[in-house]
């Protein structure tokens, strides 16, 4: 698909955008605060079983929108370059509604499983939401549609970047005030960016999580020339750490970041952050 293209597609689901709000509002954000619990995690998946490792994911993930109150999320992210490498971004109300999560029938019988099918151990982070943090702010998937009666939306063809950035620490509220107005920039002035959303670890504040979701991989193209991105990049760049584990610092990324399609929920349940 081509530039135009992207622009048009990432147009329709802005003018969508008014839609979503009217159709989620009421039950958009879990607290007048605005703060959500982010559990942001990755997957490195036997190539054998990848097929497997998707469905024992839905069946968590819908479980998990459908059946938990506090769950506002679960989306389950497939790497493009790397098939076999996976990601989560988990949205509950707070802290209790993820320790509620884990009680239950669908994530035990997820958990039973999942050892068998993926590499070495997961990387989990429990973040806080800085940015988005408005009390209007729409965190959840859109369960009204029914995209599950349609293949044609199950296809998964967002761009989704699920990205951690490693920060000196004592850089980190600045690092923060830098990606926010990218981020903000990005929302507002983006046909195709449909949500970015900056997460920061908990109990490792240098670790900040960039989810950005993109209507097309042309879109994020066009995110990448722009004077918001290359003004953060400039800011940014000595803010960095220069090792973790043993690895560089370029070297670790890699192996944690995943960029690529919706696996769950489809293209049209409500991506949107308005």
């Amino acid at each position: 698909m081509g530039l135009v293209a992207s622009k048009c597609f990432g147009n329709r689901f802005r003018l969508q955008r008014g839609m979503h709000t009217r159709a989620v509002r009421a039950g958009a954000s879990p607290n007048k605060s605005g703060s959500v619990y982010a559990v942001m995690v990755s997957w490195q998946v036997k190539p054998q079983c990848i097929n497997e490792f998707i469905e024992l994911s839905l069946m968590d993930a819908q479980g998990s929108v459908g059946k938990e109150q506090g769950c506002r999320r679960f989306d389950v992210i497939q790497d493009k370059k790397h098939p076999d490498r996976f990601a989560y971004c988990e949205i509950y109300d707070n802290e209790d509604a993820f320790q509620h999560h884990m009680t239950t029938d669908h994530f035990n019988a997820f958990k039973s499983k999942v050892g068998d099918l993926v590499v070495g151990k997961e990387k989990v982070s429990h973040c806080k939401n800085v940015y988005p943090t408005s009390p209007e702010t729409c965190w959840n998937t859109k369960n009204d549609v029914k995209a599950d009666n349609d293949d044609y939306f199950k296809k998964g063809s967002l761009h989704v970047i699920h990205a951690p950035k490693y920060v000196k620490p004592e850089m980190a509220d600045q690092f923060i005030k830098e990606i926010v107005a990218d981020a903000e920039a990005s929302c507002e002035q983006e046909p195709g960016c449909l949500r970015f959303d900056v997460f920061q670890n908990i109990t490792d504040p240098g670790e900040i999580y960039l989810y950005e979701v993109y209507a097309n991989e042309d879109a994020f193209g066009y995110h990448m020339g722009t004077p918001h991105i290359k003004t953060w990049i400039e800011a940014t760049k000595d803010m960095y750490q220069e090792s973790r584990e043993e690895m560089t610092i370029e070297e670790y990324q890699n192996s944690v970041t995943r960029i690529g399609r919706n696996v769950w929920p489809p293209d049209n349940a409500g991506w949107s952050v308005y």
